[in-house]
């Protein structure tokens, strides 16, 4: 009995430790920069949307050819931006 205890105990702390992070991730990225999944991307009209790991809101990003080529939807990634003009800018991307 004892034994399953610990186990269940061991399982429960590495799933809620492994949620953090993800939880976290947009805070802990630094500023200019959100964490999400992509959704969707739009070639024609060069640009992106994931949904924020933090907020799980959409947040749509404006990007170059070259950061959208090898971009696909439901890749994890972590957006560096600008805003100008009211819209964000992807200047860089990390898988």
């Amino acid at each position: 009995m004892k034994k399953q205890s610990l186990v269940a105990a061991v399982i429960l702390t590495v799933f809620m430790l492994g949620s953090v992070p993800t939880a976290w991730a947009c805070k802990s990225a630094g500023p200019n920069k959100h964490v999400g999944s992509v959704t969707a991307i739009d070639a024609k009209a060069k640009t992106f949307t994931i949904r924020d790991a933090e907020t799980d809101h959409l947040m749509t990003f404006e990007a170059t050819d070259k950061i959208l080529k090898d971009l696909k939807v439901s890749d994890r990634v972590m957006v560096g931006y600008k805003e100008e003009a009211g819209k964000m800018i992807a200047v860089d991307l990390h898988s």
